[in-house]
């Protein structure tokens, strides 16, 4: 029984489109906006081209996933509104949802955001941002 628990407790856990709609949802709710519409497409894409990226369990490729579904969340911009805020939040709850912490304060988070959705950063150097702000949890 305890090797059926941690087989099920490594394996790794995705976001899905119900999931970051649910999310958009809350930060508009939040936030505030007035549109929740969404691109399904653009949505489904996002996720898609992130997931192949992954193919090990090891953290950092965790990392490295969570990096691509906010960059690619911004990129794509599939809501009408709020795809910088999803995109932040899809990345920490990914990262919660796979047993990592995420340490970054809220200005640097807000700084890093802005500059991906302006294309001031490459997704290299995004991806490397992330990746240093990942903890695994003990």
């Amino acid at each position: 029984m305890t090797a059926i628990r941690e087989l099920t407790a490594r394996r790794l856990r995705r976001l899905d489109v119900r999931g970051l709609i649910a999310i958009h949802g809350e930060l508009m709710a939040r936030y505030g906006g007035g549109s929740r519409e969404v691109d399904m497409t653009m949505l489904q894409l996002s996720l898609a081209r992130s997931e192949l990226v992954v193919r090990e369990r090891h953290w950092r490729e965790r990392a490295r996933l969570a990096a691509g579904y906010g960059w690619r969340l911004l990129k794509n911009r599939p809501f009408a509104e709020g795809n910088e805020r999803v995109a932040l939040a899809a990345m920490v709850t990914y990262l919660e949802m796979n047993g990592f912490t995420w340490n970054c304060g809220e200005v640097e988070e807000t700084v890093m955001v802005l500059r991906a959705a302006a294309k001031q950063i490459n997704e290299r150097d995004w991806e490397a941002w992330v990746i240093s702000n990942v903890a695994k949890r003990k």
